[in-house]
């Protein structure tokens, strides 16, 4: 991504599912493909609402996913099939269950799954990371004495936890197991996340028009035949999905539909009044206000991914407008958010040979932070950033004018290092991916590697010799996406920033600027957002917010 030549193009789209691709199909009782056994996507559906005759047939994994994404179609008849999918065979005990936040309910906390109950693993479950809502769950290993725990789930519990009976001692001498950590408290604040729960459904009313370039949908086969090539002067009218997107299978948008990007229910609003509940669900809306040229709209939206993109041009800027509506009004009338809350960008770099370099500009903030620092300095409660990571030589931040903050790329990236997801850029202090990891020297006394076309961007660091300062590589962690597993954590992490708006937000603004390539005005950028997850002071919690 932003490399020489074009980049490839993203992986095809799945064919046009129809009713006639029902025909030996197994329902599943979820209404969602994400939930289907991924080894076996095609062969699944569910009624989304079978009086109607909609169904959703499942298809993938897609690239990057691991899980089953799923497509609507209509005018179908019930076929004659099972009416449910028999019964998964158990893993072997061995092997981790695949538990769920679904599993979390009526469980008791503990402060260790290996202190449970043994005879009773799966009645147990222990908090990780209040804060962040990760908790691990208990289950019975054979052949060990004691229970084992899964890897980390994040899910609002779906009740209060339970506090575990304290045990009768069995002498006097007996010292009385310690008290289980408090009840984690109600979340409070916005949270915006581009894969939440039921995430599938929810993409089927995004709105992905934005300038009136048409991108994907999950209702519109299309598909990218490659880039315009460089010295071919655009048809007349320009290109329609980009000039780095030569796209087949897609026509104009539908008459009257809003040249806008439209990511359905991807904010919750919680007052601290409930623990799984928000008290308002909230769309958010994207839309230009100066001149938009995108390099391939195909890559806007967030199909198959877990953050929000957008693609703009080489040499071009545009301002763009962000505001939250909810999710029940059409007409997209901005709400007010009354809580602070963050706003992250990532993959802010350059192209090869300092071509087309990445610059945001944000406006109107109270603060900004990024891993070693920020405005005044990492605030308190984001543990999941590190004093250690710099982003000195990667980042550079400026004040052009009063009250705005522009963060500029330095340092040469490929579409290799790009992020998918939050887990690709911050740490887990109680996982793998930790502070201390990025600066821990790998085994073979070298990170890094020549990469991107003809090898030409180049960060290998001897540190069995040189030093270990950021010589540590990612884990091999179901956390991390795939392609950046086993490489240094310096390509991706230190690349981002967030942005801290004030209570009563119900829009702002932000300035994508890509610089010019090395064959203008050709090839261009794309830009990855989300939200993080905060959690208002206390004293806005439980209140009627202002």
């Amino acid at each position: 991504e932003g490399c020489l030549p074009p980049p490839s193009p993203p992986p095809p789209s799945p064919p046009p599912l129809t009713c006639n691709d029902l025909a030996g199909r197994t329902e599943i009782p979820h209404k969602s493909c994400r939930k289907a056994d991924p080894g076996d996507c095609s062969s699944i559906f569910t009624w989304k609402d079978a009086a109607s005759g909609v169904a959703r047939l499942c298809h993938g994994p897609e690239p990057g996913s691991s899980k089953c994404s799923g497509q609507l179609v209509s005018g179908c008849t019930p076929p004659s099939v099972p009416p449910f999918a028999p019964p998964p065979t158990p893993p072997p005990p061995s092997a981790p269950p695949p538990l769920t936040c679904s599993d979390l309910a009526g469980r008791i906390e503990v402060d260790k799954c290996n202190k449970a109950d043994s005879d009773a693993c799966y009645n147990y479950y222990e908090v990780k990371n209040a804060a962040k809502h990760k908790y691990k769950l208990c289950y019975a290993e054979e052949g060990e004495s004691k229970c084992a725990k899964t890897k980390s789930v994040t899910c609002l519990p779906t009740s209060a936890p339970t506090t575990a009976p304290t045990a009768a001692p069995t002498s006097a001498l007996a010292s009385p197991p310690p008290p289980s950590p408090p009840p984690s408290p109600p979340p409070c604040g916005l949270r915006i996340e581009f894969d939440r729960d039921g995430s599938e459904a929810d993409r089927a009313n995004d709105v992905n028009n934005l300038g009136g370039f048409p991108g994907p949908s999950p209702s519109v086969a299309t598909s990218c035949d490659g880039a315009l090539g460089a010295g071919v002067e655009p048809p007349t009218g320009g290109c329609p999905c980009g000039c780095g997107c030569v796209c087949s299978g897609l026509g104009p948008a539908p008459p009257g539909t809003p040249q806008q990007l439209r990511f359905a229910k991807v904010a919750s609003l919680y007052d601290g009044s409930h623990q799984t509940e928000p008290v308002q669900v909230l769309d958010l809306i994207l839309t230009n206000e100066t001149e938009y040229t995108p390099w391939s709209s195909m890559r806007n939206g967030r199909e198959g991914k877990r953050l929000g993109e957008v693609s703009v041009a080489a040499n071009t800027d545009t301002r763009f407008k962000f505001r939250f509506a909810d999710s029940n009004d059409t007409d997209g009338t901005p709400v007010a958010v009354a809580y602070g809350f963050d706003f992250c960008l990532f993959d802010i770099d350059t192209g090869v040979g300092g071509s087309l370099v990445e610059s945001v500009e944000a406006c109107g903030s109270l603060n900004y932070f990024h891993h070693g620092g920020g405005k005044n300095g990492i605030p308190e409660g984001r543990g999941y950033l590190c004093d250690n990571i710099k982003v000195d030589g990667y980042l550079e931040i400026t004040t052009p004018s009063a009250g705005c903050t522009l963060v500029t790329g330095l340092r040469e990236g490929t579409g290799a290092d790009n992020p998918a997801t939050w887990d690709d850029v911050v740490v887990d202090p109680d996982g793998d991916l930790t502070c201390e990891a990025y600066d821990m020297c790998p085994s073979s006394g070298v990170s890094g590697f020549a990469r991107g076309p003809g090898d030409r961007v180049v960060d290998i660091q001897t540190c069995a010799t040189d030093g270990s300062e950021e010589a540590g590589l990612f884990p091999s962690s179901i956390d991390v996406s795939p392609w950046l597993r086993g490489k240094p954590m310096r390509y991706t992490m230190p690349k981002f920033v967030c942005f801290t708006f004030p209570a009563g937000t119900s829009s702002f603004e932000l300035t994508y600027r890509v610089g010019l390539g090395a064959s203008a005005p050709y090839y261009g950028r794309n830009f990855f957002f989300s939200g993080a997850s905060v959690i208002a002071p206390d004293d806005a919690c439980g209140s009627s917010p202002a």
